[in-house]
């Protein structure tokens, strides 16, 4: 019976110390958010007018709207877009972008696209809504990422 009582004493003992919790000063939650990089080589993917998808009407293959790590864009085989020259592009938070502007070279100001950045098939995508010429007519551009060049 001596011993029963022994071995439980140690028993409670162990448990207590097999619980204590290991104290540093780390926090396990506070994780940063990784910022959201959208330089790279951007061609079209879909494209709807007054939201019907007019992907297939047009050759919108050849079109590139390169997005510099360096800041700069420039757009390749140009279609209506918001901006037509070269110039610079920027987001309004690298954590958390909604805001996609674009000033072109020589431009006193600005342009400013709300957008979306989801991810299609595994991979991120651009969405944006423009109404480039006639306001009458909404266009959503979905383009997808080709490569995430450093270049022109």
């Amino acid at each position: 019976m001596h011993i029963r009582r022994i071995f439980m004493v140690l028993a409670v003992a162990l448990t207590m110390v097999g619980c204590s919790t290991f104290n540093d000063d780390s926090n396990p939650y506070d994780v940063s958010e990784a910022v959201k990089d959208i330089s790279g080589v951007w061609s079209l993917k879909t494209v709807t007018r007054n939201g019907v998808d007019i992907t297939k009407q047009m050759d919108f293959s050849k079109f590139r709207l390169h997005l510099n790590a360096d800041g700069t864009y420039n757009i390749q085989n140009y279609l209506p877009f918001v901006v037509s020259g070269d110039g610079t592009w920027s987001v309004n938070d690298p954590l958390h972008p909604m805001l996609l502007s674009f000033k072109e070279n020589g431009a006193a100001e600005g342009v400013n696209l709300d957008f979306n950045y989801p991810f299609a098939d595994g991979n991120r995508t651009i969405s944006i809504t423009l109404s480039p010429g006639c306001k009458s007519n909404s266009y959503v551009y979905t383009l997808g990422r080709e490569s995430n060049g450093t270049g022109k």
